[in-house]
């Protein structure tokens, strides 16, 4: 009897373990459904755009390039530091902007929603690509070649998931990156 009250627990318990595991995947789901993700190498490109963006922006400010620097100049090189570690949480590994930067991703893609979405973040992309290259400072062509390789990447690399959300399974991608999971459920 004692046995069979062991094997009965054991089973009724790993029941509950299953089910519980079971609910709990169903709710991160229903999260994960509305992030829409860019392919892997589209996201480490974004990743290293924005912190190559971070890193030229404090040279700037720390005016480390000798450039006699506007204020409007100080002024952009503070916004692209937000914007690049903007950048670097949207395409961060969630794994580690949710251990070791107090889960500040899903925080972003809660408040600003635009940027959990594939459109939203392109056009935020491209916005920041373009203005590096529109307001880059004009004394110094090798700075203005880094804020132009910067800037254009970023650009590209917008396009690039434009066209994957919006043509990509016309051009044969098997699954449309971008698209929101129509296989995730509410937990009940």
């Amino acid at each position: 009897g004692n046995d069979f009250q062991r094997q009965a627990a054991a089973a009724a318990a790993q029941q509950s373990l299953q089910h519980g595991a079971k609910q709990a995947g169903k709710g991160l789901m229903e999260i994960k459904a509305y992030i829409q993700e860019n392919p892997t190498s589209i996201k480490v490109l974004c990743f290293l755009a924005g912190l190559a963006l971070i890193i030229i922006s404090i040279l700037g400010v720390g005016n480390v390039f000798i450039v006699a620097w506007t204020p409007r100049d100080m002024l952009n090189n503070f916004y692209n530091i937000v914007f690049g570690f903007i950048i670097c949480i949207c395409d961060g590994k969630e794994s580690w902007m949710r251990d070791y930067f107090c889960d500040v991703q899903a925080k972003l893609f809660r408040y600003a929603f635009a940027l959990a979405t594939q459109t939203g973040r392109a056009l935020f992309y491209f916005f920041v690509g373009s203005m590096t290259i529109m307001v880059m400072p004009s004394q110094n062509p090798l700075v203005q070649i880094v804020y132009i390789v910067i800037g254009s990447t970023l650009a590209l690399l917008a396009l690039i998931m434009l066209f994957i959300n919006w043509c990509g399974q016309h051009c044969g991608c098997q699954e449309r990156y971008g698209q929101f999971r129509a296989d995730a459920q509410t937990p009940s």
